[in-house]
């Protein structure tokens, strides 16, 4: 069972939709076992995706730990790789790339959101893209490596390039328009490059046992990078519509 995707099985079997009710299961309900509890519980259309998120979440940590770290410390050294880049520019440099830093930070200001947003869409939902095509491939770790990299090496970049250059007002700018969308893209990239990674070593099993089952795993597989890609455009959403407040609140404050 691949473990990036098996969180997913496991709450999609809790939804009631895979098993039939046996005679043993119809038993236990009636004595008031508890095993079957969940089934009526996400039948409720106000739990439903709630529920399903959490069983997820703690099935896929609990069986993919080490995935989810290795995706981490990727992302995690392309950050720092990409604050020390920034550190390290001369003068010159870090005076030209400011202003261009700046312009595409508070770009977020602007009235119209929709272009804004648009950007933003097609900058978070294309790397998700890309680790879902990577991972039906046989090259699915270096490519989602080298996103998860990369990801972290531009953010890492924009952020100490503004601190360096503008100290606590930086430091502002970085909090209130770059971090809160790529919080929420973190959590997107993770979740998808364990997956990814996953359903590679499922290929990889089934290039050495013909009888492992494949087609199952695919559905689930796109199922869940079809939802991390409308949680990246939810972060698209996140920095055209509610960033610009957080801006307004924040940095007045600092420049005080």
């Amino acid at each position: 069972m691949p473990c990036g995707i098996s969180g997913f099985g496991s709450a999609y079997n809790f939804a009631g939709t895979i098993a039939p009710e046996t005679d043993l299961d119809s038993d236990r309900l009636r004595e008031g076992c508890s095993l079957r509890r969940p089934y009526f519980v996400l039948k409720r259309p106000t739990y439903a995706f709630g529920d399903l998120m959490r069983v997820f979440l703690v099935s896929s940590l609990r069986r993919c730990w080490f995935l989810y770290i290795l995706a981490l410390v990727i992302f995690a050294a392309g950050f720092s790789w990409g604050v020390q880049s920034a550190f390290h520019l001369d003068g010159k440099e870090a005076a030209g790339l400011e202003d261009y830093a700046i312009r595409l930070v508070q770009s977020n200001a602007a009235h119209d959101r929709s272009p804004v947003f648009r950007q933003a869409a097609v900058r978070n939902v294309v790397p998700v893209m890309v680790i879902y095509v990577a991972g039906l491939t046989m090259i699915a770790v270096p490519v989602v490596a080298g996103v998860l990299f990369l990801r972290g090496y531009a953010l890492g970049f924009t952020s100490g390039l503004l601190v360096r250059q503008k100290g606590v007002y930086g430091l502002g700018l970085v909090l209130a328009e770059v971090f809160p969308q790529n919080v929420l893209m973190l959590v997107v990239l993770l979740i998808a490059s364990v997956a990814s990674f996953s359903f590679f070593l499922l290929l990889l099993r089934r290039w050495f046992d013909r009888e492992t089952a494949v087609f199952p795993w695919f559905l689930r597989y796109t199922a869940m990078m079809a939802l991390m890609a409308a949680m990246a455009l939810g972060a698209g959403l996140v920095e055209a519509y509610l960033v610009p407040g957080i801006a307004q609140v924040i940095l007045p404050a600092i420049e005080e």
